[in-house]
């Protein structure tokens, strides 16, 4: 019996001293060998394809409920993401290559998508004679597919550019509205496609943004009045309507002495009549009941300090 716990003994330690011997022989080979990184491709490497991004906001939010009769408005915006996306590969494959040896396998190949990637193409809207903003189409889709006409009239406010050169870092944006909306009451689903203007030859669409339109009641309750009153002074505000605009604000300020988009409206309205000192005294006006309101705020009224800052520094003839 003692001959065999032995001789077991003897078998453990010799294929414990062969498993040292490989291990060590193993290590060995690896401290004195380059490891060399292989450039590998990956899934998410497939090249992108340039193309606009679309947006779409109603009454500068992803819902509004618009009574008939006020305003309604959407803002288009178009960017090229795409572009972005691939500088933002291009800076990852560069991290990559200055760890890859020279002549590693697929090293060229890698260096190519890089060479690529790192100069996506610029996507041209519109022409001189065909603004990109002719090329925006608002469309209703419906519940199971399909997209048929808004049917509501809601032509460009504002000047926008009518080329738009979008690389990676620009974009362009544009307005499409009513002061009274005239449509029957419902739900609708709204997108904007972007269709064929400059260089660019297909069609992109945004994500649908949602539109419920309300009879409007004989009298709004104060709140719903002032959400009105407000909207009635953003659109004319981006429209440039100066008699809308101050019409609004003043409806504010009887409400509440005290309320900074009235201020706001007014001083615009004034500003765009050329009455410059008295919009300087109500963007100022504005100003105070601002840091009353919020005194505790982080980020200072870059718009009011911007309007502001231009009057103070305005030429003395007014030029």
């Amino acid at each position: 019996m003692k001959k065999l716990i032995v001789a077991a003994a003897l078998v453990t330690l010799a294929v414990q001293g062969i498993e040292v011997r490989y291990l060590y022989r193993l290590w060995r080979r690896a401290s004195h060998s380059k490891i060399e990184l292989r450039a590998m491709m990956r899934d998410e490497d497939a090249p992108r394809a340039i193309l606009p991004s679309v947006g779409l906001q109603v009454n500068d939010g992803h819902s509004a409920e618009v009574p008939v009769g006020t305003p309604l408005w959407f803002t288009v915006g178009v960017n090229n993401s795409a572009a972005s996306n691939e500088l933002s590969a291009a800076e990852d494959l560069a991290a990559r290559l200055a760890h890859i040896p020279s002549k590693a396998p697929n090293r060229a190949r890698l260096q190519a998508d890089y060479d690529r990637r790192s100069r996506p193409a610029t996507i041209t809207l519109g022409d001189a004679a065909h603004p990109w903003t002719e090329a925006v189409q608002l469309l209703v889709r419906g519940a199971q597919g399909g997209e048929r006409a808004l049917g509501i009239a809601a032509p460009r406010i504002g000047h926008p550019a009518a080329v738009a050169a979008l690389d990676a870092y620009s974009s362009a944006w544009a307005t499409f509205g009513v002061p009274e909306v005239d449509a029957a009451p419902g739900a609708y689903s709204v997108v904007a496609c972007l269709g064929r203007t400059g260089s660019w030859n297909g069609r992109a669409c945004s994500e649908p943004v949602q539109l419920t339109v309300q009879e409007r009641p004989a009298r709004l309750a104060p709140d719903r009045q002032s959400i009105l009153d407000r909207n009635s002074g953003r659109f004319a505000m981006l429209a440039g309507d100066a008699p809308r605009l101050e019409q609004a604000g003043n409806r504010l300020i009887a409400a509440d002495a005290g309320d900074v988009d009235g201020h706001v409206y007014v001083g615009e309205a004034l500003n765009l009549q050329g009455r410059w000192a008295d919009a300087l005294s109500e963007f100022t006006t504005a100003r105070v009941y601002f840091h009353r309101s919020h005194p505790g705020a982080v980020e200072p009224p870059r718009f009011l300090d911007l309007r502001i800052n231009q009057l103070l520094h305005r030429p003395a003839d007014g030029k």
